[in-house]
């Protein structure tokens, strides 16, 4: 009996070390969730087709309007933010005239400059090159005419002395270019004086509209008479400050139907006033407040790209807009979030727009025209940070093509910071499970990500290119691929 139960026992031993060879003993490994089984796509990068290079992407003014008081305008927390959290990396102010009995200003000099040489130390802490850019709203009051014209083209426009102030329009008085370039050449110098080399100057804001704040009205052939006599004078001084403009609508400077009679259309008809603006810039409005929005900023872009930034070999710029809510989508007749993430992306595709600036970065309260209220942050702010934080100056854009007409997707080589960046936007209402294919892709990609919830441009995790695999997309997302480190 007692054999019997040592052979019992020794069995029993054997059939559980046979279990253990077979693993029994060794960890198990967690599971492998994969992404829900969801439709898939293919997206395509062709690094060998190369678009614009990126000039950067920002906004206007301080941490709150110009009108505020001087202590509210900047706080280090706030320039921490917007440098190295957001990640402006081009900062547009205005240039603004002496005040005048009947016409106070919002600020001057002595009220700008604690925050541009604060975001200049805050640029410099992250060694970054920040563009500070300039726009004249209204040359001083005494250098301007009153005017009257219909339309930029108009051959019966007028203009004379009279009564004027910086407000309400005018234009400036054409025997006073002289001292106009040397009011400019002034104030390019306050830049300088404070350690700062001003990047880019426009001669105008808004060129078409008479304004109850600052403002100052040309005609195409005005502007390009000032233009040809005010620029060769500033360049004398400072060849490096490149002129933007005109600063005109998107709208006018591109629908079908506008495109022909507007302010680009006669720059590019002046080979000497071609010559005088380095860069064509746009505002993204229909009238100067409404946000151009939508599918129909795809032909205007296009139309922009077609007759003028391409044939006259300029970058083109967007370098104001706003009118935007928070929410995530439209909201009656205002476009939201996910409505900016496309309008930045239609910029990028269709216009190989090289720069965007928001209208104002922040103010005392977070609207549709502020990004910010100080360092509270909302959707605008995420939506604007997957493409301001991670495309960088020197970043170029590369093919990139979708199998999904949902899919918006553009892509960027920085070859100095070794970085790879794709931007993809699923504007569908179904989730997705996305490929992305292309020679010589890094193998993994970190993933952030913002939706209409909890996600504001947050890690989410890491995913790998490759045909064989894939990661989820969800509806009416923006997602921002980074490879190569930190773009900052």
């Amino acid at each position: 009996m007692k054999n019997q139960i040592v052979i019992i026992s020794l069995i029993l031993c054997m059939i559980l070390l046979s279990f253990c060879k077979k693993g029994g003993s060794e960890p198990t490994p967690d599971p492998i969730v994969p992404d829900p089984v969801l439709p898939k796509i293919n997206i395509t990068i062709d690094k060998s087709t190369k678009y614009q290079t990126i000039d950067g992407f920002g906004f206007f003014g301080a941490a709150d309007v110009w009108w505020a008081g001087a202590g509210s305008l900047w706080n280090d927390a706030w320039g921490e933010k917007v440098i190295s959290d957001l990640g402006i990396t081009i900062w547009r102010n205005e240039i603004f005239p002496p005040s005048i009995a009947g016409a106070n200003q919002d600020a001057d000099w002595a009220k700008q400059k604690p925050v541009v040489q604060g975001l200049k130390e805050k640029a410099d802490k992250y060694n970054l090159n920040l563009k500070f850019i300039a726009t004249v709203w209204s040359p001083p009051a005494d250098l301007k005419w009153e005017c009257n014209f219909s339309w930029a083209g108009d051959l019966a426009a007028t203009r004379n002395a009279g009564a004027v102030s910086t407000k309400n329009g005018g234009t400036l008085n054409p025997n006073k270019y002289t001292e106009y370039a040397d009011w400019l050449k002034s104030n390019i110098q306050l830049y300088k004086d404070a350690g700062v080399d001003l990047y880019g100057l426009s001669l105008q804001n808004e060129l078409m509209f008479r304004q109850t704040f600052n403002s100052c009205m040309y005609t195409s052939a005005w502007f390009n008479e000032m233009a040809n006599t005010v620029v060769p004078k500033i360049k004398a001084n400072y060849p490096n400050v490149k002129i933007f403009g005109a600063e005109n609508m998107l709208d006018m400077e591109g629908k079908d139907e506008n495109w022909s009679v507007f302010y680009h259309s006669g720059i590019k008809k002046s080979v000497t006033t071609t010559a005088n603006i380095d860069i064509l810039a746009v505002h993204g409005y229909s009238d100067g407040i409404a946000a151009s929005s939508g599918s129909a900023l795809a032909k205007m872009w296009t139309n922009h790209a077609a007759q003028f930034s391409t044939p006259m070999n300029k970058q083109a710029w967007m370098t104001e807009t706003s009118g935007y809510v928070d929410a995530w989508e439209k909201t009656g007749d205002k476009p939201g979030a996910l409505n900016l993430a496309m309008d930045i992306h239609s910029g990028l595709y269709f216009g190989n727009m090289s720069a965007w600036v928001w209208w104002q970065g922040s103010q005392g309260t977070m609207n549709e025209f502020s990004l910010m209220n100080g360092t509270t942050t909302g959707k605008k702010y995420s939506v604007s940070k997957q493409f301001y934080r991670y495309i960088r100056p020197g970043a170029v854009r590369v093919k990139s093509t979708s199998s999904d007409q949902d899919f918006f997707v553009t892509a960027f080589l920085n070859t100095a910071k070794g970085t790879h960046t794709i931007v993809i936007i699923n504007s569908g209402s179904a989730d997705k499970a996305v490929s992305i294919k292309g020679n010589d892709l890094p193998t993994t990609f970190k993933m952030y990500r913002t939706n209409s919830g909890t996600e504001n441009c947050t890690y989410i995790k890491d995913v790998n290119s490759g045909v064989s695999n894939s990661f989820a997309v969800p509806a009416k997302t923006i997602v921002t691929l980074q490879a190569g480190g930190d773009a900052l």
